[in-house]
């Protein structure tokens, strides 16, 4: 019988091909081609490719949520959404931000008053490309960029792959928001010290989610069962089982199981609804359609929304500590049906 030890596998993008990518457990944030040192990994079609050659330094693997997870195999409380400070609900006081804004306005009012204020100098955001199912990640330098950035995108983006642009830029006071996928990404890159995100990202908004869908198929079926042209909508929202679709016509909808076969892959095994690696969350459960539910995490959080909260330019409510279990049954609600429904990840026996 031998001895030896077995050898150790290498730290690269072969390991994250084998044991995250071929299986279907990325979730295509991004983060691997903006942490890649010598700039040989792309995501295309949303799926990271290897383009060139490998040095096998490992910064793919310490930074990808899905490997670290099947490391660590982390558990997720059903009845719990992480820690929070405070929590406020309410809208904008700025119409022409409401008026263009997925729900309550809150994420474009408070990127625009730190970078009115200097307290930030760009924002990592996603705008829309040909139409609203085409995400277009982008650092936001204006005023003009954040506002190109409203309202909700539902397919995959690699927002992450612009945290590179970041650093080319000097750019050294960041705000980023994110869904939750893309919020522990960016969390592991700060933790590895990464791009320098450590202190270049000042705050990070997270998104609440229940699943991102591929674009291909999420277009077959708007147009196939609804008869609708994506090039014509105006708006997509997510609420009451139903995606919602504005275009000029009106309004038509469709139940959020009818798009399962458009579901991606990677979110299938996603435990975190309500962003709990962001400074703030924000959605729109248990709330008025025009209003959005904040919750303030950490004080990094609660610096930023305080920016524009001294300002008055937030119409919002606090919630009381001994209302919150009755303002967040409905968000703990889709966040335990999320971590029941989730397939589990298979462990990784040696890393």
């Amino acid at each position: 019988m031998s001895n030896k030890e077995p050898r150790k596998r290498k730290r690269n993008f072969a390991m994250l091909n084998r044991e995250v990518i071929k299986p279907g457990y990325c979730v295509s944030c991004g983060g691997c081609e903006a942490v890649c040192p010598v700039y040989v990994i792309s995501i295309e079609q949303l799926k990271p490719k290897l383009v060139g050659g490998c040095i096998s330094c490992g910064a793919c693997i310490d930074i990808c949520l899905r490997f670290k997870q099947k490391v660590e195999q982390p558990t997720y409380p059903v009845d719990e959404i992480g820690t929070i400070l405070e929590i406020y609900t309410g809208k904008t006081k700025d119409e022409e931000i409401h008026s263009k804004s997925q729900n309550g306005g809150i994420v474009t009012t408070l990127l625009l008053t730190a970078l009115k204020k200097g307290k930030i100098d760009s924002s990592l955001v996603t705008a829309h490309g040909s139409d609203l199912l085409s995400p277009m990640p982008t650092l936001a330098l204006s005023e003009f960029d954040i506002r190109k950035s409203s309202k909700s995108k539902y397919t995959l983006n690699p927002v992450l792959i612009k945290l590179s642009s970041i650093k080319l830029s000097n750019k050294k006071k960041v705000a980023a928001v994110g869904l939750p996928c893309h919020n522990e990404t960016l969390t592991n890159i700060m933790d590895m010290k990464n791009l320098g995100a450590d202190f270049r990202v000042k705050y990070k908004i997270g998104l609440f989610c229940m699943s991102c869908y591929e674009p291909t198929g999420f277009r077959d079926i708007i147009s196939n069962s609804l008869g609708l042209s994506t090039s014509n909508l105006t708006k997509t929202d997510c609420a009451r089982g139903k995606f919602f679709f504005e275009h000029p016509d009106g309004t038509t909808d469709i139940k959020i199981k009818e798009c399962g076969s458009a579901k991606a892959e990677g979110c299938k095994y996603c435990k975190d609804f309500a962003a709990e690696f962001a400074d703030i969350s924000i959605g729109n459960i248990g709330v008025d359609d025009d209003s959005n539910i904040i919750l303030i995490r950490t004080k990094a959080g609660k610096e930023l929304f305080e920016f524009a909260l001294k300002d008055n330019l937030l119409d919002v409510k606090k919630i009381d500590e001994s209302k919150w279990e009755e303002t967040l049954a409905p968000a703990v609600k889709l966040s335990s049906l999320k971590r029941k429904g989730a397939k589990a990840l298979a462990p990784i026996e040696s890393a």
